[in-house]
């Protein structure tokens, strides 16, 4: 009795310990590595990783002997978006900055592979965040290095807009004498310029009356080669000029955007595009060597290369073939002169993995984890499907169903993306979903009409829908996902950020049957006010026009902003609201916050109010965010939890 009484213990014990949830810092603290990029002759590999005082550090790792040396580590900054400027140099951007350390402000930087030539190049512009933003480092800064064409050969040469309050200026920048400046001619008012492969500046695109108007040098002059509205459908997106050839992004009379080559001399587009992706816009980049376009990436419902060389083609497949569960993203220097291919590789349940490829041995070396506690079994699997509206539009959705092998209703979480204006998912690693499917729920991710990436007509439906078609898209989401058998619609819940926690509030009005209750964190809760704010770094002047054409005229659409915003609406929540707002958030302001908290508390006793203020420890441990979502944790328990 007594072996069968040890026996029983020790199979509880260990059906516990399988049962217990993983720990909610797992999901959120800061990453072990958020990025890597291989230098032109491929001799080096630069790695953002978490520094060990909590920052966001970069090293520098020689591919030889395997050594690595910090060459941007700051005790009161972290390190931003990276790329390599050439085989030596590397330039930065910082953000995070406190007091008292050993960097003094947001910025552009410079600095060589030896941690040697450190350099100030500019300030820049960071973008707004919240107190919950993520500190994760996105894919961006592989695209960084081509987004205007091929590198520059002269000599620690940047390009970059200097902006002043009623121009902008094309200016060169040299990176080891802190950042000098010096005027490129180029049209005034570019804002777009494509570097070629001898490193220089042959297409501007620059911002007159009201249009973008695109240039080329020929024979030392700039010849104007086109002029329109950005939402217009003659407009489109100049990306490389390769081999005397221009390639644009445009519509060309079909609904979705595809890759075409730009006649210089008929200033026309070719009948035939280079590159589609049928159901999707071909958002991307390419890729380059020092010569010559290699690929082009881009994003459907995942992240795809399309390889034009016969070589990475080849490559592809041999990595593919040893890494046959993930999307593996490849890198390869300009010149490389040795066999070494970066490796990023990911999946919907597996966080980034940096790996070097040896092209002569077939080798894989790993290289560092994002997660590396976190393991692919431990996560739920998404899928992407197109739902139909009410009004027959389809919509893309992204939906992860925790243990799909069992088959039942489940409590549901609609998690709606911000910015409104860029998608908000992908068929990737995310930790909120993942930390939400971890709990037991379902998680909906729809992209309602007006999100750009899914062709003209879908973006455009959105025009001015703020509240109205686009939250009925947010809705139908659930009915399609009752309809599959995935949720219990007696127990669903809509969250967000910025955008997301907008549409949070606007579906407890419009909809109070269908969601039991609702989070928003740093949510816009009045489309006027938001208005009143500065765009400065949500939409840059020149895209404000564009802006007020999707969600509308804080003049014009007055009555229709005040109808379809929560502030206006407070009285009509009566379900469980959770609301968290930052006191330093730049992106919507705390005294916002506290203002719609004030009336929906007047008529709903059911409001749960959380307020944060970043300091220089948050930004290492990410406290505040964790905080965060223990509390949402603890609240869908409660309403919608088993």
């Amino acid at each position: 009795m007594k072996l069968i009484a040890i026996l029983l213990a020790a199979a509880t014990a260990t059906a516990a310990a399988q049962a217990a949830p993983i720990p909610i810092e797992q999901f959120f603290q800061k990453p072990q590595m958020t990025g890597a990029s291989i230098s032109p002759d491929g001799r080096h590999v630069a790695l953002r990783m978490q520094s060990p005082s909590g920052r966001s550090m970069l090293n520098v790792l020689d591919v030889a002997t395997r050594e690595q040396k910090a060459v941007a580590n700051f005790r009161n900054a972290d390190v931003g978006v990276f790329f390599w400027q050439s085989d030596m140099r590397l330039a930065y951007t910082v953000i995070n900055v406190d007091h008292g350390g050993d960097i003094g402000e947001t910025g552009l930087y410079a600095v060589d592979r030896d941690g040697k030539e450190f350099a100030v190049l500019s300030p820049t512009v960071v973008p707004q965040r919240s107190f919950a933003d993520s500190d994760y480092a996105n894919n961006e800064y592989l695209a960084r290095p081509t987004l205007n064409g091929f590198l520059p050969r002269k000599a620690d040469t940047m390009y970059v807009v200097a902006r002043f309050p009623d121009d902008t200026v094309l200016m060169r920048i040299n990176t080891r004498v802190n950042g000098r400046m010096s005027d490129v001619r180029a049209p005034r008012g570019t804002h777009r310029w494509l570097v070629d492969a001898d490193g220089e500046v042959r297409v501007a695109v620059a911002r007159r009356h009201g249009k973008d108007t695109v240039y080329y040098l020929e024979d030392n002059n700039w010849r104007e080669l086109a002029s329109f509205d950005p939402l217009s459908p003659e407009a489109f997106e100049p990306l490389l000029y390769a081999d005397g050839k221009l390639y644009v992004r445009a519509h060309h009379g079909r609904d979705e955007a595809s890759v075409y080559r730009f006649d210089l001399d008929k200033k026309a587009l070719d009948s035939t595009p280079l590159v589609t992706a049928p159901g999707f816009d071909a958002d991307g980049y390419f890729q380059l060597s020092d010569s010559k376009m290699l690929g082009f990436r881009t994003n459907t419902d995942s992240e795809n290369t399309v390889w034009f060389d016969t070589t990475m083609t080849a490559i592809q497949q041999e990595i593919d073939a040893l890494l046959p569960n993930t999307i593996n993203t490849l890198s390869y220097g300009g010149h490389s002169a040795t066999a070494s291919v970066l490796v990023d590789a990911h999946s919907d349940v597996q966080d980034h993995i940096y790996l070097l490829y040896n092209r002569d041995t077939k080798k894989l070396l790993r290289l560092g984890d994002a997660h590396p506690d976190l393991k692919a079994e431990q996560m739920a699997p998404m899928a992407m499907d197109r739902y139909p509206a009410r009004d027959g539009l389809r919509i893309p959705l992204y939906f992860t169903v925790p243990e799909p092998a069992v088959k039942r209703p489940r409590p549901t979480v609609v998690l709606v993306g911000d910015p409104q204006w860029k998608r908000s998912s992908s068929w990737a690693w995310n930790e909120e979903v993942q930390f939400l499917a971890a709990r037991g729920y379902v998680v909906l991710q729809p992209q309602p009409r007006g999100t750009p990436g899914f062709g003209r007509a879908f973006e455009a439906a959105g025009d001015k829908q703020w509240g109205r078609a686009m939250q009925d898209d947010i809705a139908d989401a659930v009915k399609w996902s009752v309809a599959q058998g995935y949720t219990d619609p007696a127990r669903v819940c809509i969250a967000g950020t910025g955008y997301g926690g907008y549409a949070a509030m606007m579906g407890l009005i419009r909809d109070p049957a269908l969601f039991k209750c609702g989070v928003s964190w740093s949510g816009m809760t009045d489309i006027g006010a938001m208005f009143d704010r500065s765009w400065k770094d949500v939409a840059e002047e020149r895209g404000l026009a564009q802006l007020q054409a999707r969600v509308g005229d804080p003049k014009l659409d007055a009555a229709q902003f005040r109808e379809t915003s929560p502030l206006h609406n407070a009285a009509r929540i009566t379900q469980p609201v959770l609301l968290a707002y930052g006191k330093e958030d730049a992106r919507v302001p705390f005294h916002e916050g506290r203002k719609f908290r004030d009336a929906l508390a007047a008529a709903n006793q059911q409001v749960e109010w959380l307020e944060y203020t970043p300091n220089v420890e948050d930004w290492k441990t990410q406290a505040n965010r964790i905080d965060l979502w223990r509390h949402i944790e603890a609240f869908l328990a409660k309403h919608i939890g088993p």
